[in-house]
């Protein structure tokens, strides 16, 4: 592919990417591209970082699923390291490879000959990385592969970022309106004001133990505010 073919095509695959409205659908348009665009991938998956650890995001297939979560769960593998320190790695061999003594084996069995990791990262912080799978062995030598899939996975971190920050926005909104809702039906219940109806919500997610926009969906839900403490809150 020449420079010039690789630009057209990267310029079309920001402007798909960015046209996808959320996390979810950006992330499976991101590991359906990657499959599309590699030679030699046959599966593709997206692991993100996560405050429990990590998790894959989206996948093109159970292989790369499985093959995913055996790193998870054993703390070893390329997407794990990759997601952790950002850059790229590639096993030729997985089965074989001497860094992974664990995984290697164990995603051998499942049908992995080589993978190739590399790191999406936001402002230099990594957030995770793109893994592609391949079920022979020797894959992704080819350094002009490598380097096509970073520029790939430059445009799949600005899409993802976008997403993420649309999808934070459009929750906040509707928690906001659901809240919102909720202090409307304690104001009407309990003749009480706005800033009352916020404490009250505030004190019932306190002493429950559950977040705030839960116990407003549940009392939107139900017409009905729960008995923890009410009449005493309400009267504050």
């Amino acid at each position: 592919m020449s420079s010039h073919d690789s630009l057209a095509v990267f310029a079309a695959l920001a402007a798909e990417l960015q046209q996808e409205p959320d996390e979810v659908l950006t992330s499976r348009a991101i590991v359906t591209r990657m499959r599309e665009l590699v030679p030699e991938a046959d599966e593709v998956s997206l692991t993100i970082r996560t405050a429990r650890g990590h998790t894959t995001l989206a996948s093109s297939g159970s292989l790369a699923e499985e093959a995913d979560s055996f790193q998870y769960e054993l703390g070893e593998g390329p997407c794990v390291e990759i997601s952790d320190s950002g850059g790229w790695l590639r096993s030729g061999d997985v089965g074989t490879d001497a860094r992974y003594p664990r995984w290697g084996p164990k995603a051998a069995e499942l049908g992995v000959g080589s993978l190739l990791a590399v790191a999406v990262a936001d402002a230099d912080v990594p957030l995770g990385s793109l893994n592609v799978y391949s079920s022979h062995a020797g894959a992704f030598a080819d350094r002009d592969v490598v380097d096509l899939a970073l520029v790939y996975a430059v445009h799949a971190t600005t899409a993802l970022s976008s997403a993420r920050r649309t999808t934070t926005l459009q929750t906040a909104i509707s928690s906001r309106h659901v809240i919102g809702m909720a202090q409307g039906i304690a104001m009407e219940r309990y003749g009480i004001d706005q800033h009352q109806s916020f404490e009250l919500l505030r004190r019932l997610s306190s002493t429950t133990n559950v977040k705030l926009r839960d116990v407003a969906a549940q009392i939107v839900e139900t017409r009905a505010i729960p008995q923890n403490r009410t009449d005493e809150q309400a009267d504050d």
